[in-house]
């Protein structure tokens, strides 16, 4: 304020008034909001600073230069060289002092170094020029401030735009004004402005056509089209080169080039012009657009109009009960549905996915619950999938330059030509830069995607199958589930068919029992009797159990009534190196031999550990490899030992049952990786009976397996099989254990089911319990189960970091 009113206060206070009258309604929110003066001063200004610290969308800092600006700035960025040519000129003109002062007494002056008329308004001193000098500071600061700050985003690239369009403005204004128009209408300015709109035209189609094949290639169907369309563009530029040397061969230099700047800029606006309909009206949602950026797809419209029509068919208004995920921990779909679903009466969100939503006709769920949501809507839902959010291709990240140090290049590569004195470090993707320079294809690809947003060509050359509508990537995914009942009722293409049964969901819904735990034990923690995704559990003959305290990387020990006995283990990762016994990898896997001994399933380090019942160790084996060798493991996870002391180890990586004796020498294997009988698809869990029958929880092909050995016990033979309606989903959490009672009874768990399944052991459904939650009846993630001496279950909940004590009727 003070240096305005210092410099011409008149003039100042009246631009202030003007001002300051639009910003104090706006921001006051039409006087409604006193406070909103000061914030739209410093609030604003402080958010922004904020935003530095958190680097959002982590945009390279060539962000604007190589891509928002070529892309849709290129007429002022071009324009910008038209106002630094004139005012370098002005400014070299004003050095001379016949030149630096203009007399104002007369209606025109004449400029007498190139004879053109000045306006009055022009009539003053040229030695400043403070527009020309501010314009250009601005447009340099804010080029090098927004690409240095640490957000960068589309939507402020119109801070760097906003300064180069007034100094291409000012610029091409010098050159209107420098222009004899008078003396241009004799001449038919008009017609060689034509001349030259043809020639630009016909040329820039000429050489379109020649940045993929190249034309008078050979002969070949390609090679001959692609000649063909470079001739007629080609013959009518050179055409229209001689029309536009016939009219300008008496016009000067000045006048020839100020007109010819004048029609390519007036092409060029209409070629943003073009960009801007584009972008703003055709494109607007589609992430072919490099200004759509972590913005609503068109499946958020789609899903909407599905959800619109099914209420307003089956309730006669938007009263059908509809559920969103709003899952931490960035709020699942909840962005922008909590908006456009708040018509909606019936409106549920959840966190996470329990059977309570089988009430809801749809259910709009979040890429991170996909997994979780199958076990809920079962077979009685359809299933469409959507995308939620995209962004534009970002392959423009990673781009380097060289380092001009000497070195030989490859031969192969690109810019050999180019750069053969600089040093080519491997860890750089500079090659890409040459590439669009040096290789038809992607330049005339790289055309494409700026002249019409087409990206089939890029695709075709890098081999990506991520650039379509439907295959989008960057992306985030969203799926749409409709109850069958209810797209029975508005399936509009003629008669639903008809079915006699009626559509279940959840089979085991019938057999679905409510239990409350009768002890629990734990929550998160690292001090004794506290967890970090307990997994497996094992009892020992006198009633003690050991939980593998997975992520805390040790065993834990505990009396039959619960009480914290004592544990052992620290973090250590043995993929490629040797470690002592004790240290542990994300233990998964616990059981305990007839003698008392502990065996210990090491996942992550690829290996198995025994201890004794106080937790001394006694011996390892194993190493991280492919099944080469039966040592040789990938992630084992289950584990049991029979009443003979053989250990049974599933080498879940491997698809295989590895069976080993107390002292970890190899007996027999089975199993490969398959769908048949005998085959596996991520087995986790395994189990034995008194008669030696191996049960084993074939997780992706979503059955139990058992297996029968030989009179040797050297050879296992499939037995019995039956399906699991669970296990959809494929997370590192959804990984279900086995066990088998006295009683002959098979107990599974359903992690992400959020339950446990009780069979007979020929598969008979006996009954299930659990739901998500964190009351004693439920779990967040039933990870492992097994049967205590007294015949009580005990379930490890990974998620809620605890143990639970069932007791279960007869």
């Amino acid at each position: 304020i003070a240096i305005g009113l210092f410099w011409n206060a008149d003039l100042w206070w009246k631009n202030a008034l003007l001002f300051y009258r639009i910003f104090t309604v706006l921001y006051t929110t039409v006087f409604t909001n006193s406070v909103g003066f000061l914030t739209g001063i410093f609030g604003s200004l402080g958010y922004w600073l904020v935003q530095q610290e958190v680097e959002r969308g982590s945009q390279p800092w060539y962000y604007y230069i190589v891509v928002q600006i070529p892309i849709y700035e290129f007429l002022p960025a071009i324009g910008v060289w038209v106002g630094i040519w004139f005012g370098l000129r002005k400014k070299s003109k004003s050095s001379d002092p016949a030149e630096s002062t203009r007399e104002t007494g007369e209606e025109k002056i004449v400029d007498e170094a190139d004879e053109v008329p000045i306006p009055a308004v022009y009539r003053e001193q040229t030695t400043e020029l403070p527009v020309f000098a501010l314009l250009l500071w601005w447009v340099i600061s804010s080029i090098i401030a927004y690409s240095y700050a640490g957000e960068r985003m589309p939507w402020l690239t119109y801070h760097l735009t906003i300064p180069m369009i007034l100094l291409s403005a000012w610029g091409l204004n010098q050159l209107v004004e420098n222009l004899p128009w008078n003396a241009l209408r004799e001449k038919k300015a008009w017609l060689g402005a034509g001349a030259l709109f043809i020639f630009y035209t016909s040329l820039v189609s000429a050489l379109d056509t020649a940045t993929g094949t190249l034309p008078f290639l050979g002969k070949e169907l390609a090679q001959l089209q692609a000649t063909m369309e470079f001739i007629l563009p080609a013959l009518v530029a050179l055409a229209s080169a001689v029309g536009i040397w016939w009219i300008f061969r008496q016009w000067t230099f000045k006048e020839t080039f100020g007109l010819a700047t004048l029609v390519f800029f007036g092409l060029l606006s209409l070629w943003t012009g073009r960009a801007a309909y584009r972008a703003a009206y055709i494109n607007y949602d589609s992430a072919k657009e490099y200004l759509v950026y972590a913005h609503a797809a068109t499946g958020v419209k789609d899903v909407i109009a599905q959800l619109e029509e099914i209420s307003m068919r089956t309730t006669g208004g938007m009263g059908a009960t509809i559920a969103y995920d709003a899952s931490a921990p960035d709020t699942g779909i909840s962005w922008p549905f909590v908006w456009y679903l708040r018509d909606f009466t019936n409106l549920r969100s959840f966190d996470a996915p329990t059977r309570s939503l089988r009430d809801a006709v749809a259910i709009v769920v979040d890429a991170k619950n996909f997994d979780k949501i199958e076990p809920v809507v079962g077979q009685g839902y359809y299933r469409s999938d959507y995308i939620r959010m995209w962004w534009p291709n970002q392959d423009y990240y990673g781009l380097t330059y060289p380092r001009f140090e000497e070195m030989e290049y490859p031969e192969d590569y690109p810019c050999t030509g180019i750069f053969s004195v600089l040093k080519l470090d491997k860890n750089t993707d500079y090659t890409r830069i040459c590439q669009v320079f040096t290789d038809p294809a992607m330049r005339a690809a790289v055309i494409d995607i700026w002249a019409h947003r087409d990206y089939s060509q890029y695709a075709a050359v890098t081999g990506k199958t991520t650039l379509t509508a439907t295959t989008w990537d960057p992306a985030d995914q969203m799926r749409l589930y409709i109850r069958k009942d209810v797209a029975a009722q508005v399936w509009d293409y003629g008669i639903a068919p008809e079915t006699s049964e009626e559509i279940v969901i959840d089979p085991y819904e019938d057999k679905t029992e409510i239990f409350e735990a009768v002890q629990s034990i734990g929550f998160e923690g690292m001090s004794e009797a506290q967890f970090s995704a307990p997994r497996g559990i094992a009892f020992a003959p006198d009633g003690s159990f050991y939980v593998a305290d997975s992520r805390n990387h040790r065993i834990q020990h505990f009396a039959a009534d619960g009480s914290f006995i004592n544990m052992w283990g620290q973090f250590g990762d043995a993929t490629f190196t040797d470690l002592p016994g004790g240290i542990f990898n994300e233990p998964w896997g616990v059981a305990v031999g007839p003698d008392g001994s502990v065996y210990v399933s090491d996942t992550w380090n690829h290996r198995i550990q025994k201890f004794d019942a106080n937790g001394n160790f006694i011996t390892k084996w194993g190493y991280y490899g492919q099944g080469e060798m039966p040592e040789a493991f990938w992630g084992p996870r289950g584990i049991d030992v029979d009443d003979d002391g053989r250990i049974y180890v599933s080498d879940t990586g491997n698809k295989r049952i590895v069976i080993f004796d107390e002292n970890g020498s190899f007996i027999t294997q089975f199993g490969s990786t398959g769908m048949g009988a005998g085959e596996f698809d991520e087995q986790v869990g395994v189990a034995v009976d008194g008669n030696g029958t191996v049960y084993v929880t074939d997780t992706w092909n979503q059955r139990v397996q058992t297996f029968l050995p030989s009179e040797n016990g050297l050879n296992y033979y499939p037995y019995i099989e039956w399906e699991v309606v669970g296990w959809y989903g494929q997370s590192l959490d959804n990984k279900p254990f086995i066990t088998i009672s006295d009683d002959g009874m098979v107990f599974v768990s359903d992690p992400e089911g959020y339950r446990i399944i009780q069979f007979t052991s020929e598969g008979e459904l006996v009954r299930t319990w659990g739901d998500y939650g964190f009351g004693n009846g439920s779990f967040a993630i039933a990870a492992a189960v097994a049967v205590a001496p007294d015949g009580s279950v005990w379930v490890t909940d990974a998620d809620n970091n605890r143990l639970m004590k069932f007791v279960l009727p007869q």
